[in-house]
């Protein structure tokens, strides 16, 4: 059976690259001079219909895979005209686009807007809560997990300079993959900063939605009802077709809501599970027989603290977005990304301004341009107007209709006012982030403490996203404080922010094909060479010095996939892309085959993930449905 699943992924894999044997390709330029430009958004039409949506790599050079036909490809860079060409193809066509710059910079840029706001804050006194934990890991807690650097980071007492490429170093907390540990942190060491911004995500209910086919629902209006109609939370099915839903975000209100139930709305029609169970009991399952069809829309908004102390972020902005979006798009042509920023410093008198905001742009080169027009100045005392900026952001943005995914970086350095207004305002706008869709994703810098990362840890769990945050190792700017969990595993931010676009962009399309994919997962790492079906990823110092074998198989599977290892596994960890555990196998024996079924879930990539002294072994496993 497996041979002839071999057979049939090499005969399709054939026949798909002669359907698409030919290409465009070319180079993008400033024409006499030749100056490349890199970055630059290169667009396909066939007839009014966009069906492909590349950047161009540094050197300004592109290549579109293509069925055979007459094209419109519309080449943009921001500060020079757009060109367009018409291409028929018949086999390889080389096109190069040569462009002249604009008389006006600002011809064509998006709506960019710039507000001040006055406030007068009455803060609160939280006294020694932000002192909690404190970063150094106490309550049997590590904040870090002894895992090897990646060589370029060298570990401690590297010396400092400025951001640039490759520099920053970053680390990530999925409370969402921690889960258990994530619930004795909110009511042991972080309980006391849950009472006082009186925001704790509570009653968590998770639904996976999918087609009879098997293929995940993105960006379905999903709602947690009572019997009685009252409706608790919203929120929208991510990429791999799962919606997080919350009994309530306030610290006060208790999470005995009685019986409930989910409905997902979905081509003018309501479906529902009548008696649904929270995430301690079983994921909530949706199976609806409608049409495939996933949004290639992808929205990516950067909201970044602008005060004095963030010149190192917003360096690294300029640096690295570029690369950053150019290697999470290459997942598949057809995506189509925007771009948006919102700037801010803090509400009053001192600054220049609150806000500075960039709508959507589908041109990468007007974003960066944007961001690189900032500077870092004003602020002074701790708190920002982060509440200011994210109101900006969730609802003031030209967010898509609809989308496979909607991502808010949140970069920061400092939390918002303690107000009991504001307290309010942050539990409000993390609400109308998940019903929107919007995953918020904070990137916390050097002057976040303890209060601020709990705020923010609870922000993303509240939009179904991930908490991220610097670390020491690059030896830029003031220290970082580590945070509160067992473990996390150091990589580039770079890396880090690639990796997360491309987990919550990732989708099958209706054909069951998956795009390639290659993740870097901070595993700190070697492959162990096994049978032909796979190879697991096993960490350096595991057990038996790495020497641990182990194998799985079907790959990829229908659904079944049998494991052996030559050691006792305590327990094995079946999660998605983004982290989040699906599944818990405990207590495998040695060298004994244990069957594990996938077949519940949505076509796509599965993590088994196992714990080896500090680190994790890591291998991957394609689903894939006929």
């Amino acid at each position: 059976m497996r041979h002839r699943l071999l057979l049939f992924f090499t005969c399709f894999t054939f026949l798909s690259s002669l359907l698409f044997a030919q290409s465009i390709s070319g180079n993008l330029n400033t024409g006499a001079a030749k100056s490349a430009l890199g970055y630059g958004n290169v667009d396909i039409y066939r007839g009014d219909k966009l069906v492909a949506s590349v950047l161009t790599d540094r050197l300004g050079n592109f290549n579109v895979r293509l069925d055979t036909g007459l094209y419109r490809c519309v080449v943009s860079y921001d500060g020079y005209a757009s060109s367009t060409r018409m291409v028929r193809v018949k086999a390889d066509e080389k096109v190069d686009f040569a462009v002249a710059g604009e008389k006006e910079a600002s011809k064509g840029r998006p709506r960019i807007a710039e507000s001040k706001v006055s406030a007068s804050y009455t803060t609160m006194d939280i006294g020694k809560a932000t002192e909690d934990d404190g970063g150094t890991g106490k309550g049997g807690l590590r904040p870090y997990s002894g895992a090897a650097l990646p060589p370029a980071f060298g570990g401690g007492g590297v010396s400092r300079t400025r951001a640039g490429s490759g520099v920053l170093t970053a680390g990530e907390v999925n409370d969402f993959a921690k889960w258990t540990q994530w619930g004795d942190l909110s009511e042991g060491a972080l309980a006391s900063l849950r009472q006082h911004w009186g925001m704790a995500p509570k009653g968590r209910y998770t639904l996976d939605l999918q087609t009879r086919q098997g293929l995940p629902l993105a960006d379905v209006p999903v709602r947690l009802k009572r019997t009685d109609g009252t409706v608790l939370y919203r929120c929208r099915t991510d990429n791999t077709g799962k919606a997080e839903l919350w009994a309530t975000l306030d610290a006060g209100d208790s999470t005995d809501a009685g019986a409930l139930l989910i409905e997902a709305e979905y081509a003018g029609q309501s479906f529902r599970v009548e008696h649904a169970r929270p995430f301690a009991q079983a994921l909530n399952r949706l199976v609806l027989d409608v049409a495939c069809g996933p949004s290639d829309a992808v929205d990516v908004a950067f909201v970044v603290d602008a005060t004095g102390s963030m010149q190192d972020e917003i360096d690294f902005l300029k640096a690295e977005m570029n690369d950053i979006i150019y290697q999470g798009k290459r997942i598949g042509d057809k995506l189509n990304f925007r771009f948006a920023n919102v700037f801010y410093r803090d509400a009053g008198t001192r600054d220049e301004y609150t806000t500075r905001t960039m709508d959507f742009t589908r041109v990468l080169s007007t974003a960066v341009n944007f961001i690189s027009e900032q500077r870092a100045d004003g602020g002074g005392d701790t708190p920002e107007a982060v509440e200011i900026a994210l109101d900006s952001a969730i609802n003031g943005l030209s967010w898509s209709s609809e989308a496979r995914a909607r991502i808010l970086f949140l970069v920061l350095d400092a939390g918002p006012h303690l107000t009991p207004e504001v307290r309010k305002r942050m539990r409000e706008l993390g609400a109308e982030a998940a019903a929107k869709g919007i995953r918020i994703v904070p990137i916390a810098a050097s002057g976040i403490d303890k209060s601020s990362e709990y705020l923010m840890r609870t922000l993303a769990l509240a939009t179904n996203g991930t908490y991220t945050f610097l670390t020491d190792h690059s030896g830029v700017g003031n220290p970082h404080i580590a945070p509160s969990t067992d473990a996390y595993n150091v990589e580039s931010l770079n890396a880090l922010l690639v990796r997360i676009l491309k987990s919550f962009t990732y989708m099958p399309d209706c054909q069951q094909q998956l795009p390639e994919l290659a993740l870097a997962f901070p595993d700190s790492s070697v492959t162990v060479p096994l049978s032909p079906d796979t190879a697991m990823a096993v960490p350096e110092g595991g057990a038996a010095q790495g020497k641990i074998t182990w194998r799985y198989w079907p790959n990829p599977t229908t659904g079944l996939v049998h494991i052996t290892a030559d050691a006792a596994i305590a327990e094995l960890y079946i999660t998605d892309l983004g982290g989040k555990v699906l599944q818990v196998l405990k207590n495998l024996p040695a060298n004994a085959a244990v069957e594990l079924d996938l077949g519940a879930y949505a076509t796509g990539i599965y993590l088994l993930r196992c714990p080896v002294g500090d680190a994790w072994a890591s291998g991957k496993v394609v689903l894939q449905r006929g």
